[in-house]
């Protein structure tokens, strides 16, 4: 009796955190299918005629551009937790009443914050800021979730919470990172920030600067987590490497606003430090996902659609790393800060090595709920291209605006014709070759699993499975010997 209720508690247990993992991801797919929308709109207003008729529809450049940026951010957060969800799928204890509780409440208060904040946007009600440019109303409801998230995490993996590996810190300190940055975010709401702009303007840039840092060591946890099950081996997880990137990601988190503030009073050594902090970041990494996407391709013969956004995330963090080095060399930045090439580098970067890792992750759990779908891979390489061309474009009309600029010549007359034309086509094939990744994987996430998933499920889940078979069946009178307690099996 004690055996078969001890079998009911994991099942639904592994029911809870895998619906957990489906909602998010779920949520990530939606969040995601807005930042096209967002995105196509902003295009859309590179055109004279279209940017009036929508700006006389209530749908100016300033609603529709944080509609894009805000929900990129929950796309990449919404989708990591998908993986932490994962992860807890497997290794968490049985999940408790308070959990299920705390699970429901986190997703009714980032659903209603999600509506919500797209409907006022919408609606021409903003805060301005970058990344929260949503009321601080909303900000309490999602605050709300990250602590019911927070408590839920750190009550799971407490315990020999530093014997673990390497990705669980990751996320452990990302989510921390994130509670306090986005607090610090509002700080422009006390009165002596906001009185004093150039107080106002440093805080801005530092919390938004660690906002990003926080969401890069989850993604990090997700890249290394992915490798561990894709190749079947944790001890990468545990190397000296692997911890060097940690250690490199968390201090970039609180230097890398001397990246934008070159037009505030501050020392040199403030942006000289950014950048040999930023260039070390960017070289471990990209040496840590070179050695993983090898490692993929050597141990893996199925997940084609995972292995293939892990390569192609090991060539955006090479091609990266050039812009990196010429956005953070001081005297180059201050050339280049504020141009087309920025923008290109920001894209590239949350395009190109946040959601190519994300969209990996997403891969590998779909294809253990249902079928290797081939089309991801075919699309993906589309998408590669065209986001590629994107940002290559933004990248060349940034360098010619800023050394024009800094000669003080006008824009090129090339930059001017061109770019409308260009940026719309690369924007919309990017757009379109990403919806159409969005949509086959949202079929997948909202499909029933087939019976073609369960014939790759991983080894331990088929020893739980026979477990709990074994344990199922009638019991005889036939003394058998002890065994261990199913909880520390």
């Amino acid at each position: 009796m004690v055996r078969n209720t001890v079998v009911g508690i994991r099942a639904m247990t592994r029911t809870t955190r895998q619906h957990a993992t489906e909602i998010f991801l779920r949520g990530g797919l939606i969040a995601l299918a807005v930042v096209l929308l967002g995105g196509l709109l902003s295009v859309l207003h590179y055109f004279p005629g279209l940017s009036g008729t929508l700006a006389g529809s209530g749908l100016d450049f300033a609603a529709v551009r944080p509609i894009h940026t805000i929900f990129a951010s929950a796309w990449i957060f919404l989708a990591a937790i998908t993986v932490i969800y994962r992860y807890l799928q497997d290794e968490a204890p049985p999940a408790t009443t308070g959990e299920q509780w705390r699970l429901r409440a986190q997703v009714v208060l980032w659903g209603l914050a999600g509506v919500g904040i797209l409907a006022t946007l919408l609606g021409g009600i903003t805060s301005g800021r970058e990344y929260i440019g949503f009321h601080p109303l909303f900000s309490v409801v999602i605050m709300t979730g990250w602590l019911l998230f927070a408590w839920t995490f750190f009550s799971l993996t407490g315990r020999g919470f530093f014997q673990k590996p390497v990705y669980v810190t990751m996320w452990g300190v990302g989510i921390l990172l994130f509670i306090y940055t986005f607090a610090e975010q509002h700080a422009w709401l006390l009165p002596g920030v906001s009185d004093d702009p150039i107080v106002d303007m440093r805080i801005q840039w530092k919390a938004t600067g660690t906002l990003v840092g926080s969401f890069n060591l989850l993604v990090y946890g997700c890249l290394y987590y992915l490798a561990s099950k894709m190749i079947g081996d944790d001890r990468y997880a545990h190397s000296k490497l692997a911890y060097a990137l940690f250690g490199i990601g968390l201090l970039n988190s609180f230097v890398n606003f001397g990246h934008h503030t070159y037009h505030l009073p501050q020392s040199a050594w403030i942006n000289w430090i950014s950048f040999l902090v930023s260039m070390s970041e960017i070289v471990i990494l990209a040496r840590v996902i070179w050695d993983i996407a090898k490692a993929v391709k050597r141990r893996t013969t199925r997940q084609a659609a995972a292995s293939f956004f892990l390569a192609a995330a090991r060539w955006w963090i090479f091609a990266m790393l050039f812009t990196a080095i010429l956005l953070s060399i001081p005297p180059i930045n201050s050339i280049l800060h504020g141009t087309y090439a920025v923008a290109g580098h920001a894209m590239g970067t949350e395009i190109g090595i946040d959601t190519m890792i994300l969209l990996a992750a997403a891969a590998w759990i779909l294809a253990e709920r249902t079928r290797e779908t081939p089309a991801l891979r075919r699309v993906g390489i589309g998408f590669n291209i065209s986001a590629a061309t994107l940002v290559l474009w933004l990248t060349i009309a940034g360098c010619a605006v800023g050394f024009t600029r800094y000669q003080r010549m006008p824009v090129p007359d090339w930059v001017a014709t061109a770019n409308p034309t260009i940026f719309a086509s690369t924007g919309i094939a990017t757009a379109v070759f990403l919806a159409a990744i969005t949509a086959l994987m949202a079929r997948a996430i909202w499909s029933r699993p087939t019976r073609a998933a369960t014939k790759e499920i991983p080894v331990i889940e088929v020893q739980r499975i026979v477990l709990a078979q074994g344990r199922s069946t009638p019991t005889t009178k036939k003394k058998t010997p002890p065994q261990e307690p199913a909880a520390t099996r």
